[in-house]
């Protein structure tokens, strides 16, 4: 049943933020009566959604539900409430919410009302499918994942800058499910004017990731015309920026936020990912160009890189990874490799900071 509401919970992902995408099952004499999954922002979350499809028939059954249900008021009232309402006999949850508003209040409440609380169930699988909330709720910042779609030789362009297309339309399909499963995408002002990328979802269905611009010193001003100067997008600048350009794009609707440079009088992305989880980002997609990547692995201020390896050889082109060098191969990055999967003619490494790196 738990496995089940985990599916539920993933078909949500990247359609709720900044509320977790949380699945229900509303199970009574061994018989599925409801299931509800958290409404898109602002709507009913699954707890609240299952036990309305089940009215009378929640009365004495078992509700597993992938996550603490939450017990403060917030959009909505708190879900304990709706449990007691329902008279739910028993509440089976996979994994305890980090969050200051929960950490196992849910679980006091609803004993306190007699009502049986199991915790613990299909953990792993329930922690995968909130990694991304509980990492932004333990640590204030969002969950960092870079994407690399490259040659053999590591390059994500020819010479000329083409890059259409190095990688399958299973990788690019793929690449479009980590699009929509995030709260927000990255990507360098260089990025943008040479390619002026939508960064929406297109080839799965998905809510669009906040689109976010490094611009340390506001070139974006000048480029108006771009598709991503649109209301919504956020541009992360240094105090180099000048004040004109800053009003310029919030003509625009687009949002500006001061951050620190570093010694180049780059953003600094340290301090970006800082300013990103005060804004309630919880997961942020890194997908170029080669210098922002390059910044975020020598910075170490990323949880997960997906590599999609192409059968191609591009030559002296554009690096997947710029800007950043080692002295030894002892001293660069420490990773591990958590899957692979061949899509087709393409590879895709997952890999994760090595967890025994000093």
């Amino acid at each position: 049943m738990m496995r089940r509401a985990v599916v539920l919970a993933r078909r949500g992902l990247g359609a709720t933020y900044p509320n977790p995408a949380v699945g229900a099952v509303v199970v009574r004499g061994g018989v599925v009566v409801a299931t509800g999954r958290t409404a898109p922002t602002g709507g009913p979350h699954a707890e609240a959604r299952a036990l309305g499809k089940a009215g009378e028939a929640a009365r004495g059954a078992t509700l597993y539900v992938t996550l603490e249900p939450c017990s403060h008021h917030g959009r909505t009232p708190p879900c304990t409430d709706a449990i007691k309402q329902a008279g739910v006999a028993r509440v089976v949850y996979g994994v305890e919410d980090v969050a200051a508003h929960a950490s196992g209040r849910a679980t006091k409440i609803l004993r306190k009302a007699g009502i049986d609380v199991t915790v613990g169930v299909e953990a792993q699988r329930c922690f995968a499918v909130h990694e991304h909330y509980l990492h932004h709720a333990r640590t204030g910042q969002p969950f960092v994942t870079l994407k690399t779609a490259a040659s053999l030789d590591g390059q994500v362009s020819v010479r000329t800058g083409d890059s259409k297309w190095i990688t399958s339309e299973r990788s690019r399909k793929v690449g479009h499910g980590l699009r929509a499963e995030h709260h927000a995408i990255a990507v360098g002002i260089g990025t943008v004017l040479a390619d002026d990328p939508s960064l929406s979802v297109r080839l799965v269905r998905g809510v669009d990731p906040r689109r976010v611009v490094f611009d340390s010193t506001l070139r974006l001003a000048g480029a108006r015309k771009k598709t991503i100067c649109s209301p919504g997008t956020l541009v992360l600048h240094t105090a180099a920026a000048r004040a004109a350009d800053a009003d310029a794009l919030h003509d625009c609707g687009v949002e500006t936020v001061r951050v620190q440079a570093t010694r180049n009088g780059r953003v600094s992305v340290r301090a970006a990912v800082r300013a990103l989880g005060r804004l309630d980002v919880r997961s942020l997609l890194v997908e170029g160009g080669g210098n922002l990547v390059g910044a975020f692995a020598k910075a170490a201020q990323w949880d997960r890189w997906f590599w999609f390896c192409a059968p191609k050889v591009l030559g002296e082109g554009t690096a997947a990874v710029a800007g950043v060098s080692w002295a030894k191969v002892a001293s660069t990055p420490a990773l591990e490799v958590e899957r692979r999967t061949v899509l087709g003619d393409d590879v895709l490494t997952v890999l994760r900071p090595r967890r025994d790196a000093p």
